[in-house]
């Protein structure tokens, strides 16, 4: 009994090192994609800030709307707005892949571009929808279609609120 206790007292011991040793590999990792997240956030919200996108989006937001089925397609487009449309049209398909694909959080991503990204979608998607039947590929900037759905049934707008009420009020959980 005694040589039975002490064969398996070695096994319950390596069985609870690896277990710890599981969790804590869990651990860091998760710290290391949250570090990674941050930054990547960090550098979409300064890029979104750079006078350039900036000076993009006004020109996408001031741009006279292309009535369904007879806009140009977006490389077909003057070069003066072409090269915003394109610049911004890029950017949040790039901000939708990485949402799509959850490397980066859904959450503050909608927050910070929702309802801007949503509109500057509806004032470009004519010019996608055209260049998308010109090259034949139906998934032409489709991330930036689904961050800019997404975003809309999110309800960015009142996603904004609630969270700045939650923060004003004191009530937000702290984690």
């Amino acid at each position: 009994m005694i040589d039975v206790a002490l064969d398996v007292i070695p096994v319950i011991i390596s069985s609870a090192a690896l277990m710890v040793a599981v969790i804590s590999a869990r651990r860091q990792w998760r710290s290391a994609r949250n570090a990674n997240a941050v930054s990547a956030v960090l550098k979409l919200f300064e890029e979104y800030r750079a006078d350039e996108l900036r000076l993009a989006r006004r020109v996408v937001f001031r741009m006279k709307d292309f009535p369904a089925g007879n806009a140009p397609a977006l490389g077909n487009l003057p070069d003066d707005l072409r090269v915003p449309c394109e610049r911004v049209a890029h950017y949040f398909d790039h901000v939708g892949l990485l949402v799509g694909y959850r490397l980066v959080p859904a959450k503050p991503m909608i927050s910070f571009f929702g309802f801007g990204c949503a509109v500057l979608w509806r004032k470009l998607e004519p010019c996608i929808i055209a260049e998308r039947e010109l090259r034949k590929v139906g998934y032409y900037l489709g991330y930036f279609e689904g961050f800019a759905v997404l975003s809309e049934k999110s309800g960015a707008d009142e996603m904004n609120r609630d969270v700045a009420i939650h923060m004003r009020s004191g009530r937000m959980r702290l984690e």
